[in-house]
């Protein structure tokens, strides 16, 4: 444990030291899971040519306690054996596009033009989960949401950071859930509450605040009962990230899966009416011939 955190006060105290060095502001961008990020790429010369400026551009991602560099762009090129690289893209003021966001994504990316460094940007993601099953989602039953936030550094020196902050927040923002704070660190927070009748469609968001300029993003759950029609959501344009979960893939068997099975137990029943039908049919006919 003692190594460990050497390592990682070692990785941190690098970090430091390049960003005091080059003297840059650091750029702190928060996202969310399955989603994508542009970070930019400041200080490059505007010449005449994009193409031939990009050309001289590099990108390099490091990952906290790791105290490794690892390049993902080459010459205004995504580097071909890059774990990311079907993922990343160069755009064309050579800022680096990351798609389908996934925890190892969260470092420190650096942009660098002629070995020097330009821009220095630090990528923390969000995710959310719910404990609760979709049976379990019905009036008079307990939800359970996991809000996790992997930072730009590993999550052993979460508690030491004063930069960000999680909370839970109603849907229009402006009213603060409490959370279940025997289970909560300052990058995993969860939420317990009993869900009442007019619970059904309602967005619960988990918010991540930076004390630094930038800008807030924030994750969303929204519940949704069973043979029950969910409200209608009017749009709406956040001025944070938003970060919509996904319906779980056992809500979406059961509305496939359940159309099915109405029309079998009808057609079921409907072949054991007509065959009485002709059982009586045949009946009356003896009785007639008899």
């Amino acid at each position: 444990v003692i190594l460990v955190s050497l390592v990682t006060l070692f990785g941190l105290v690098i970090l430091v030291s390049l960003v005091t060095l080059f003297g840059l502001d650091a750029v702190f961008v928060y996202s969310c899971l399955g989603g994508e990020v542009i970070l930019p790429c400041n200080r490059v010369n505007q010449d005449q040519n994009q193409n031939q400026s990009c050309s001289l551009v590099s990108w390099t991602f490091y990952r906290g306690g790791q105290v490794s560099f690892v390049q993902e762009v080459r010459g205004g090129q995504v580097w071909a054996e890059s774990e990311r690289c079907g993922r990343l893209s160069v755009g064309f003021d050579c800022s680096l596009r990351l798609q389908r966001l996934q925890v190892y994504d969260a470092g420190s990316y650096m942009c660098l033009q002629h070995d020097q460094v330009t821009s220095d940007i630090y990528l923390s993601l969000l995710s959310l989960s719910a404990a609760s099953s979709i049976i379990e989602l019905q009036p008079g039953e307990h939800l359970r949401l996991t809000c996790v936030l992997h930072t730009y550094y590993d999550a052993g020196s979460c508690r030491y950071s004063s930069m960000f902050s999680l909370s839970w927040m109603e849907e229009d923002g402006g009213e603060h859930l409490l959370d279940d704070d025997r289970l909560n660190s300052r990058c995993n927070i969860s939420l317990l509450l009993q869900l009442q009748p007019e619970d059904d469609g309602h967005r619960f968001n988990c918010q991540v605040d930076p004390t630094r300029t930038s800008r807030p993003a924030f994750v969303r759950f929204t519940s949704s009962f069973l043979f029950q029609n969910p409200p209608a959501v009017q749009n709406q344009n956040p001025v944070a990230e938003d970060c919509p979960v996904p319906l779980p893939v056992s809500r979406l068997l059961l509305c496939l899966v359940l159309p099915v099975l109405v029309v079998s137990v009808g057609l079921f029943t409907w072949r054991l009416d007509h065959k009485k039908v002709q059982k009586s049919e045949a009946a009356m006919e003896l009785q007639v011939l008899s």
